[in-house]
């Protein structure tokens, strides 16, 4: 039985990438925020820019604003994997009725999230959130069968029902030889739903979507996978890329958002989706202040890691504390043999106890299979003894003089989260936190990157800590 009852009901289904879809206007401009949070504050978000338009022979300015709802506010990275989410679930059906029930644990595990409340909480947050935004396209919503881009507002879905466990005893009981009105439900509204049947869809490889690390690799493999439909090649302006279609702040300059570009495109290269470029090819400067990025489809096929369920080894990290993501990478980046020994190192450790005893055991075992541990190194101050040298911007805390902190329980909270992301997470995790600093500390921390001096480590410590806390906290409250 699953936490909201409908294990009996509703078995989970299997899921292959051949049926994936993603709706192609929503793969155009970003429709949630780029990062995990969002200010309070801000309520608003637009996208615009200028394209030809092949129906009417002259150039057409396209602007999406979205205007969140007070109470739940802008939708964020991780809404936007559940709004991807909800299409698959959809897609199941036929995009045959509006109204789709689905159960959050048949979700859940599409999403390839953890099975705990948190997860179940965070889904209802989400179908909140999504029925709250209003989505206002100004010639940016494209209509198949009007064939050309027209004016649209609406919300992407207009009625959600969850039910918890008690209200899915009760609707069992009363529909005995119904079981789908024991499921919640969500109504698509129309505009979006008439954009699915009439097909203005396009396969998604979702699997491959939820391997990558970061919210801005997620949000340029969609938008790119959907214009190499086309052709392999292509060239934007670097601003309007990065911040229109992307969802990067359009106060960067051109040299951060290059920056801020470079971790996904690494990725995406790494991962087999986009051919690699020198970076005189990636970013070519045009004038003065004005920059375009090229792009070019990788001619081999996209890497995909393995699933949860796909291997036993998965299983096996998990339970000893690895993410599944970080599992599924782990597998795709070293031998299976080398994983094995490890698991076993790590378990004869845990059985030894006392002085033995491992304190951070995801961590140590993520660092331990990286940095392929021998048994007579493995000591729980093996991760530090270990670690290789890295830059300081990939690093965590460095000790600075007089500085309390550095030894702050929420220090070594954060150092133990640290300690189990890979390179391509700390850099995300580090740009999200940059990004949602107050300006005057992104401005120390750009202006001191160069030096990274006494100011800039403190600066970036400040940072780091004050992200990590409010996802700490966000995640404690469940949203």
């Amino acid at each position: 039985m699953t936490k909201d009852g409908l294990a009996e009901i509703l078995p989970a289904k299997a899921h292959g990438p051949q049926r994936y879809r993603d709706e192609l206007n929503f793969a155009e401009f970003p429709i949630a925020s780029v990062s995990d949070t969002v200010s309070d504050n801000q309520k608003t978000l637009e996208f615009t820019d200028e394209i030809f338009d092949p129906s009417s022979g002259k150039p057409v300015t396209r602007t999406l604003t979205i205007t969140a709802a007070d109470k739940f506010g802008l939708p964020t990275a991780l809404d936007d994997e559940v709004l991807l989410g909800l299409m698959q679930l959809s897609c199941d059906q036929g995009f045959s009725d509006r109204k789709v029930h689905f159960s959050r644990y048949e979700l859940i595990k599409l999403l390839g999230w953890r099975d705990e409340s948190k997860s179940y909480k965070r889904i209802e947050d989400s179908l909140n959130r999504w029925t709250g935004v209003t989505l206002q396209y100004r010639k940016a919503w494209w209509s198949k069968e009007e064939q050309c881009w027209v004016n649209e507002t609406f919300h992407v879905i207009d009625q959600v029902t969850v039910f918890d466990r008690e209200r899915i005893a009760r609707r069992r009981k009363m529909a005995k030889d119904s079981p789908e009105k024991a499921l919640s439900s969500f109504v698509w509204n129309e505009t979006v739903f008439q954009s699915f049947k009439a097909g203005y869809i396009k396969s998604l490889d979702f699997d491959f979507y939820k391997s990558l690390d970061s919210a801005i690799s997620k949000r340029m493999f969609r938008f790119l996978d959907k214009r190499f439909y086309h052709k392999s090649r292509w060239e934007f302006d670097l601003q309007t890329f990065a911040c229109e279609h992307v969802g990067l702040s359009k106060n960067y300059s051109n040299s951060e958002l290059k920056r801020k570009l470079k971790p996904a495109v690494m990725e995406l290269e790494a991962r087999g989706f986009l051919a690699p470029l020198p970076d005189g090819e990636r970013f070519v400067k045009v004038l003065q202040g004005n920059w375009k990025a090229v792009f070019v489809k990788a001619a081999r096929r996209v890497a995909v890691l393995p699933q949860e369920g796909d291997d036993s080894l998965v299983r096996q990290l998990v339970d000893r504390g690895i993410t599944p993501r970080s599992a599924r990478k782990l597998i795709a980046q070293h031998e299976r043999g080398r994983i094995e020994e490890k698991l076993r190192l790590f378990d004869a450790i845990g059985k030894r106890g006392g002085e033995g005893a491992i304190r951070n055991r995801a961590g140590w075992l993520y660092s331990a299979i990286v940095h392929d541990y021998a048994a007579s190194e493995a000591t729980p101050q093996t991760p530090l003894a270990r670690a290789p040298a890295a830059s300081p911007t990939l690093r965590a805390f460095a000790p600075i003089d007089n500085d309390e902190e550095v030894s702050s329980p929420v220090t070594v909270a954060f150092e133990r989260m640290w300690a189990e992301l890979s390179t391509g997470e700390r850099e995300a995790f580090e740009a999200e936190a940059v990004a949602a600093a107050p300006q005057f500390l992104q401005r120390q921390y750009h202006d001191g990157s160069e030096s990274q001096g006494t100011l800039w480590r403190v600066t970036r410590q400040r940072i780091l800590l004050a992200y990590f806390k409010r996802k700490a906290a966000a995640d404690a409250s469940g949203s």
